[in-house]
């Protein structure tokens, strides 16, 4: 490369005082995440994908004031910044603008996908809590409507039985604005909201009532037994004491018809962001997408955002996993991201940098290097070698070879010491992958490098969801998917997995007592059966129906498993009480209890989620300095068993170990 001349030597500072930036450039690498999840991350670069960013923020204006349901697709290739658009528009909503709900890799079965949707809005709408819904987003939705319905006559010192009549007239006249289809309004979905608002505001000064969790539970899509279905005023279900809960797909429909009103009524757009869409199966995504058609055909003020690689979202388009109709309304605006020039990489590099040596402002060498190259401790020499004869790139890319950069400057950090380093900067360091000879990797520094990629973008995964829990509620066919889908890949790297079969309820007659039916053959070479129930339900009577079956199969597999969520232990009458007490007497080694933590559920999600980031072309590793190549699917698979991570986690160590 050509060389750069050394600026004039920095005053030297007190060894002492550069002890703490000389230790962070050692010890840490801003250029280490390559991908920006949807929830934040990384400095923002506004410039970047302005234009693609400027459309989503009309469209969302546009739902709100034509007071319709659009969809839009958000697409290109890998790597070209896709999370971190959504991450800005998750950041514009949040300041006021939009009420913006993240959702990222469901994996419930195609049935029940609807369901698990619904309870993940309204888990992140409640902030995940079980009680004290004061000050939750989902409050105040329920408020801004309330607000709505006594105008123009607001003023302090209504009564609550002084409300109840506005708010009726209130859904009376939303229904007349539905004339031809006045089934879009939802009565008792707007009732059981006005008393979730009623029972959260008096809980504040007064012993909580319980009401409004039982209002949550309701409008997340679970069942309520006749007691509790009676205090929310509930219609009773058919027979007696029968359930009362959202029957079917239209049932949930309506109740994010309603909540997607109730943020008209706050002045904000409701936003349903997908990110990573392509990390679903086909039957999966055909599901969500007919789904996502008809909710749109039916809410007012919502934009859909399904983000995506465009090839993979192209292949399904053309192989008509995506219906016509379902398409079309799915992606009636097309938001397509292209890759960026080499000014634009510049600033996403300064702004990392920026963020990095923030800390370290004051430190009177550091901000002269800064003056003299604001690209330090890079520098402009680095990058213009680096984008040489380069008319666009990815920001992953950029970032890749950014990382490469600040390696070089670690390693000569070390070599010379800080202060030498420092004076004699930029020294000879040059960037690589760009017409140098590289090094490829043997294979087994390649296995070693993948192991490497994989386990730290678990981390992210796992990091990403501790900081918003809320996005990840307790829900048995969530958790039943996912371990579905783990155990298929155990199958497909060939270990002692030999099938991992989903029990479908039949059309008629008993329903099975088992989610999922497991065929392994250990070490000793005798094949074992394994039946897990999963359960995360406050229903009792549910409950006791599920275990009575498990309790009476009269030809078990080998070995049961009840799989339960530390965070909503199955609710248990005296009947369950019973039933759990008789399969609690049998062998431990023919029945066992797994209660999985939420940490040990985020674990799990994290080796579905990343193989999905390979199967969608979204996961890379570096081959050789500077270079990046995809990962497929099968290699993470691969890295998941090499590593043991199947084994290392439950319900996964229990099928596997027996």
């Amino acid at each position: 490369m050509t060389a750069v001349a050394a600026p004039p030597a920095a005053p030297a500072a007190a060894p002492a005082a550069l002890d703490p930036f000389f230790a962070a450039v050692r010890s840490a690498n801003p250029f280490t995440e390559n991908r920006v999840s949807a929830a934040g991350g990384a400095a923002d670069v506004p410039a970047i994908h302005r234009a693609a960013f400027d459309r989503l923020t009309a469209l969302a204006a546009d739902a709100r004031t034509s007071r319709v349901g659009l969809g839009a697709v958000l697409w290109g290739e890998a790597g070209v910044g896709k999370s971190h658009l959504l991450g800005r528009l998750a950041r514009w909503a949040d300041a006021g603008n939009a009420l913006c709900i993240a959702l990222h890799n469901l994996q419930a079965d195609p049935d029940h996908l609807p369901r698990s949707l619904l309870r993940a809005v309204v888990s992140i709408l409640t902030l995940g809590r079980a009680r004290r819904f004061y000050g939750t987003p989902l409050f105040a939705l329920a408020r801004a409507a309330l607000r709505e319905a006594v105008q123009p006559h607001i003023h302090r010192g209504y009564t609550f039985e002084q409300l109840r009549p506005a708010w009726i007239s209130f859904v009376d006249r939303l229904a007349a604005e539905h004339a031809s289809r006045p089934a879009l309004i939802d009565r008792n979905t707007f009732a059981t909201l006005f008393r979730f608002f009623r029972s959260a505001y008096e809980a504040r000064e007064k012993p909580d009532d319980g009401v409004a969790a039982l209002a949550v539970r309701w409008l997340s899509g679970d069942w309520l037994d006749a007691d509790e279905a009676r205090r929310l005023a509930l219609p009773p279900g058919p027979g007696r004491d029968a359930p009362a809960g959202l029957a079917d797909n239209q049932q949930i429909k309506l109740v994010l018809v309603a909540l997607a009103r109730l943020a008209r009524s706050l002045g904000r757009p409701l936003l349903l962001c997908f990110d990573q869409v392509d990390n679903l199966d086909e039957a999966q995504a055909a599901a969500l997408a007919r789904f996502l058609e008809a909710l749109l055909d039916s809410a007012a003020n919502l934009l859909v955002v399904a983000a995506g690689v465009q090839a993979t979202l192209l292949h399904w388009r053309e192989q008509k996993v995506f219906q016509d109709s379902a398409w079309d309304r799915l992606a009636q605006f097309q938001v397509r991201l292209h890759r960026i020039g080499p000014a634009e990489g510049r600033q996403l590099i300064a702004a990392r940098l920026d963020a990095f040596l923030g800390p370290f402002a004051d430190l009177e060498p550091v901000r002269r290097r800064r003056e003299q190259d604001p690209l330090f401790p890079l520098g402009e020499g680095w990058y213009a070698a680096a984008l040489r004869d380069r008319v666009d790139v990815r920001p992953r890319d950029v970032l890749t070879w950014a990382r490469e950069g600040w390696r070089r400057q670690q390693e000569a950090l070390d070599r010379h010491g800080g202060p030498a380093w420092l004076d004699g900067w930029p020294g000879e360091v040059s960037p690589v992958g760009h017409g140098e000879a590289v090094q490829q990797l043997d294979d087994d520094r390649l296995r070693q490098a993948i192991d490497e990629r994989v386990a730290q973008k678990i981390r992210e995964h796992v990091q990403q969801r501790l900081a918003q829990p809320e996005a990840l509620p307790p829900d048995a066919f969530n958790l039943l998917g996912l371990v579905h889908a783990l155990l298929q890949q155990c199958a497909a790297a060939g270990g002692p997995v030999r099938a991992a079969q989903r029990v479908l309820p039949p059309r008629s007659g008993r329903p099975s007592p088992y989610h999922l039916l497991v065929r392994t053959c250990p070490a000793d070479g005798r094949e074992v059966s394994t039946g897990l129930l999963f359960l995360a339900t406050a229903d009792a009577r549910s409950t006791t129906g599920f275990l009575r079956r498990l309790a009476q199969d009269r030809h078990p597999p080998d070995r049961v498993l009840l799989v339960t969520d530390q965070r909503r232990p199955a609710a248990l009458g005296s009947k369950g009480q019973e039933y759990l007490n008789r399969l609690r007497r049998r062998d431990p080694d023919r029945f066992r209890e797994v209660e999985l933590t939420f940490e040990q559920y985020v674990a799990l999600e994290a080796l579905q989620a990343v193989a999905g980031q390979a199967r969608s072309g979204e996961l890379e590793v570096e081959v050789a300095p500077g270079q990046a190549r995809p990962l497929t699917e099968a290699e993470v698979i691969a890295s998941h068993r090499r590593q043991g991570r199947y084994a290392a986690l439950p319900p996964l160590r229990e099928v596997l170990g027996g």
